[in-house]
């Protein structure tokens, strides 16, 4: 298998589709079907590396086959790439002829120096064999994903900044008119005992003014008398 020019323009292609993408789970099930397509493989499996572990994010297997005993298996590989942080072909079984062999690659996703995951693509002998030229392919569509990737985490970290600014705000704003209704309750009742209005009056005035400032029908105001009778002037 070989990189021809008709291969790199495709890559550029998806290049652009993977940076169009504003969700994660789309743009991991486009690398997965990429790989498919570039460079022929039979399996794929999309790997990120998360502090609990190697976690699989999108995968291609034939039917009957378990991806996630097949990562198992490629997992010492994983932890290599993690450890040289480049691509790497294989053709296993060593000393099988080239039919009964597997090819493998393995591409890790650096975004800068961050290590994201890793793309793993085979092919079973009888159906074709990579070569140096499809592992430096496939780290290309592999440095394409993490940089599509870290900027959807990116993105993704700005709205929710934004989303917990904007409701600190809110809340600010709400205290702020919450108080300003509580100094013109204030006002009020001060306003009308000086002008020697009953104190029932003001009572109702007081409650009128609560209803309005709580958005509520439901407004007691209970007074102790100087025997200690309690009195509910307003209800």
């Amino acid at each position: 298998m070989r990189a021809e020019t008709p291969r790199l323009e495709r890559l550029l292609d998806i290049g652009l589709r993977m940076n169009a993408l504003r969700s994660r789970a789309k743009l991991h099930a486009l690398v997965v079907d990429a790989t498919v397509k570039l460079v022929g493989a039979g399996r794929v499996l999309l790997v990120l590396d998360m502090p609990a572990g190697f976690t699989l994010a999108g995968a291609h297997v034939r039917r009957g086959e378990d991806d996630q005993a097949l990562l198992q298996a490629v997992t010492p590989w994983l932890e290599e790439a993690r450890r040289t942080r480049s691509a790497t072909l294989r053709h296993g079984p060593d000393g099988a002829s080239a039919r009964d062999q597997r090819s493998c690659l393995i591409a890790p996703l650096m975004a800068g120096q961050d290590l994201l995951g890793y793309l793993y693509a085979d092919v079973d002998g009888g159906r074709g064999r990579f070569d140096g030229a499809d592992r430096d392919l496939l780290a290309l569509l592999a440095a394409q994903a993490a940089v599509a990737s870290a900027q959807l985490r990116s993105t993704a970290r700005l709205e929710a900044e934004l989303a917990e600014r904007a409701a600190e705000a809110l809340s600010a704003r709400a205290q702020a008119d919450l108080r300003e209704s509580e100094l013109a309750l204030i006002h009020g009742i001060q306003r009308d005992a000086a002008q020697r209005m009953s104190f029932e009056a003001i009572v109702d005035r007081a409650g009128d003014k609560l209803r309005e400032v709580f958005g509520t029908g439901d407004i007691h105001i209970v007074w102790r008398d100087r025997q200690g009778l309690l009195q509910t002037p307003y209800a």
